[in-house]
């Protein structure tokens, strides 16, 4: 929610409408955000991401901070190499939002796919291997999950090893200095930026993880997880068969949808994070297969 101010235009994904509801003296979640370095650090990258340049004073009035914390926030977003410093704001980095994939799918959608992201970063413990598969909630996830403020290095060992499957995840975690990124090799999709084929599958039997989060298409009881590639559902397969936690990720929208390839059975999840209604057949399939559910 933007906190009214003048001058300045409004911010991708803000409302005017929402100014009074949003003010620094109420409990927002712009104030709140304001209050967290670290929550404040992504909201400002998740704007960038949309905008590629921010000035000192959009980002002061979105947040209801001072331009003075908005410009050290700005020279310590410089050093950590997640943007560059330009008169009077920032610009995106090339790299890191290059492969951005564009949004597809409604408001509330996008709202939900934010839940399941935010639950499922909180799963992350520090110092863990983990692993994604392509996607937008996973992409989300990781941007999440490496924008923690517990994620840090120590000793010379990384905060989180992060193992990728997809190149637009691995900009969202190579400019992370705690974090250390792992591609897959093999060649990449041009809709998914998946990487595929069997350099990626030879380069991830060599490889283990503690967690993989399995983004999907569809979540059918019987098809199980699917999607709409059968080569980027054998790499994914890989990665499940090398991690001790497996963790689905959907929106009640993909209930009862089915792609054209499989993942995995339902079974094969230790856990589902999930966002929306579930269906009384799935939850009961899942209880039977002893999946933890986490409703958001």
């Amino acid at each position: 929610m933007n906190v009214s101010a003048p001058g300045p235009r409004p911010l991708p994904g803000s409302s005017g409408s929402d100014a009074s509801a949003a003010s620094p003296s109420s409990p927002s979640a712009s104030a709140t955000t304001a209050r967290d370095k670290s929550a404040r650090w992504d909201h400002v990258l998740t704007l960038l991401s949309q905008a590629k340049r921010l000035s000192v004073g959009e980002v002061a009035a979105e947040l209801g901070i001072s331009e003075s914390t908005v410009r050290r926030d700005f020279v310590e977003m410089e050093r950590a190499q997640l943007a560059r410093r330009t008169h009077g704001g920032i610009v995106a980095v090339d790299v890191a939002y290059s492969l951005a994939t564009a949004p597809r799918s409604s408001d509330q959608a996008a709202a939900e796919r934010e839940l399941v992201a935010t639950h499922a970063a909180s799963l992350v413990v520090p110092s863990q291997i983990i692993g994604f598969n392509g996607g937008r909630t996973t992409t989300s996830t990781a941007r999440r999950a490496v924008a923690r403020p517990d994620i840090d290095s120590r000793d010379g060992r990384p905060g989180l090893t992060v193992v990728c499957a997809a190149l637009n995840i691995a900009t969202e975690t190579v400019l992370r200095p705690a974090v250390r990124t792992v591609v897959l090799g093999g060649v990449a999709e041009p809709y998914s930026f998946e990487l595929i084929g069997p350099l990626a599958t030879a380069t991830m039997r060599d490889l283990w993880l503690d967690t993989m989060f399995v983004g999907t298409v569809g979540l059918d009881v019987h098809a199980g997880l699917t999607c709409n590639s059968d080569a980027e559902a054998g790499v994914t397969r890989i990665m499940i068969g090398h991690s001790r936690r497996v963790v689905g990720l959907a929106t009640a929208e993909k209930i009862g949808h089915r792609a054209l390839a499989g993942i995995c059975p339902v079974s094969a999840l230790t856990d589902l994070v999930i966002a929306g209604p579930v269906t009384p057949e799935l939850r009961e399939h899942l209880e039977e297969s002893s999946v933890r559910l986490h409703e958001v």
